[in-house]
């Protein structure tokens, strides 16, 4: 009884509302150091094509993949080594067979394109720099592929992020696949912002979730599991994410919805309507279809999703509180089917809610970040020296789970804050696991200790606790969380 009343505590403490969060906060980025863990590419195929040297199968059975890139254990076989993002997407079936064609039909891939984001690289996802989804396309009768794919491609970062079916094992793995470019560290927008992100690639290294990876903070699992408990090598737990299954699936670029004709609108603004974009060929871009993938996850078994967000309801809540949304998003919409789902999920039980809005920029910043791309799209600069992605609207940063509430305790703020990596359905055999939020009374003083030296930490580093990345926290909030763990 005492945790239902602690649980209905904290949820009625994350009401939210028009409320900046503090200027001292670390900016939102991906740390240097953040895969210094993880094995070097020779390493790594090894770790990949790793197998029992009876299973004469391997890598037929396995997930796409791993197939693909473990070949080299086979006599006379061959590692493929992509150079780019079309040489990855041809290696994975994924490739476009006619570019002016049409959306899982006639060769092309599947394919939808997300202007927000509760993923990786949420706090970089906007509609001037969506996530491309692309996947594999239902069989001609319907039915699912034996070992299909998805591959999300987000601009701005050395990788991308696949989820491939494994005949063998029935079950989604997931994948970070890592690159380099002759920048390396030194990598600025007009490498990184532009389409020259997707060639030139070298060093390409493949790590599955149940590597090292799930002990960084682009973790998949934390992500992907489902209602279950996490117990890596069964994927039992393990499913493909979509909280807006529902129609008018909200944050979605699709050009037979208002939402989704608001958000077409500023991504042409910038990207105009004769550039690729990552895996999407130019004059596709329109022919995002949320409804494809939303259909297929379904169909894959992955209906049942935690927290979904009621996109129908919502947004006709939104309208009638903020009349001219979705063009318009100042001033910010309510909703109080929206507000159903984020207390729970500021009370820890799930991943970040969606935004409320369709959009999730601010008007000026975004203005300004167009036209700046704009210039250089069209010659008028030789250099892009801005990260166009720094369009995120300040006053709804809260209400996206970027920000805390500002009436959180310390004891609320560690939950809202860290329980969604730190928590006992996780994987228990990772060094994450010894700071357990949801069973913070019994946790040691050496660990609490740990994490107050984390939440000191001034500098962005793997070690940064919260990670800036996924949350925007000032001092206040961090002193709240430490006095908490000096009880």
């Amino acid at each position: 009884m005492r945790a239902v009343v602690t649980l209905l505590l904290l949820a009625t403490a994350c009401t939210v509302g028009e409320d900046t969060p503090a200027e001292t906060a670390l900016a939102p980025t991906i740390p240097r150091d953040v895969f210094m863990t993880l094995k070097d590419p020779a390493a790594a195929h090894a770790e990949l094509c790793d197998h029992d040297p009876a299973d004469l199968t391997f890598p037929d059975r396995a997930d796409r993949i791993t197939n693909r890139f473990c070949q080299d254990v086979k006599p006379g076989g061959v590692m493929p080594e992509p150079h780019g993002l079309a040489d990855l997407l041809h290696i994975l079936d994924l490739d476009f067979a006619d570019p002016n064609g049409g959306n899982g039909t006639g060769g092309n891939p599947a394919f939808a394109i997300l202007g927000h984001s509760s993923a990786l690289t949420a706090r970089k996802v906007s509609s001037i720099t969506p996530t491309a989804f692309v996947f594999t396309p239902p069989l001609a009768d319907g039915s699912l592929p034996p070992d299909y794919m998805f591959l999300a491609f987000d601009p701005g970062e050395q990788f991308v992020e696949v989820a491939s079916f494994s005949p063998a094992d029935m079950a989604v793995n997931f994948y970070l696949v890592l690159f380099d470019k002759v920048c390396g560290a030194n990598c600025g927008p007009d490498d990184l912002l532009t389409p020259e992100q997707t060639t030139g690639w070298s060093n390409v290294r493949i790590y599955e979730s149940t590597t090292a990876l799930d002990n960084t903070i682009a973790d998949c699992r934390q992500c992907h599991i489902g209602k279950g408990k996490d117990v890596p090598d069964t994927g039992d737990a393990l499913i493909l994410r979509m909280q807006e299954l529902e129609a008018p699936h909200t944050h979605w670029f699709d050009a037979s919805t208002t939402g989704g004709q608001a958000l077409l609108h500023d991504f042409h603004a910038a990207h105009g309507t004769t550039e690729d974009y990552g895996p999407i060929p130019a004059a596709l871009v329109d022919r995002s279809d949320p409804s494809k993938m939303a259909a297929f996850i379904t169909r894959a078994g992955f209906g049942d999703q935690p927290n979904p967000f009621h996109s129908a309801a919502i947004e006709a809540e939104v309208i009638a509180s903020s009349p001219m949304q979705p063009a318009i998003n100042v001033p910010l919409g309510a909703s109080a089917a929206w507000q159903a789902m984020f207390d729970p999920a500021c009370a820890g039980q799930f991943i970040p809610a969606p935004y409320h809005d369709v959009k999730i920029t601010d008007p000026q910043k975004l203005s300004v970040m167009t036209e700046r791309y704009r210039q250089f799209r069209d010659g008028g600069t030789p250099h892009l020296e801005v990260d166009i992605r720094d369009v995120f609207l300040d006053s709804g940063l809260v209400d996206m789970g970027f920000a805390a509430p500002p009436e959180l305790d310390g004891r609320a703020l560690l939950v809202e804050q860290c329980q969604q990596c730190h928590n006992a359905r996780l994987d228990p055999t990772i060094t994450r696991d010894l700071f357990l939020v949801d069973k913070l009374d019994k946790m040691s003083r050496a660990e609490k200790d740990l994490a107050i030296d984390r939440l000191a930490t001034p500098t962005d580093t793997r070690l940064t606790m919260p990670p800036p990345l996924f949350r925007t926290l000032g001092q206040r909030e961090r002193d709240l969380m430490i006095v908490e763990l000096r009880r």
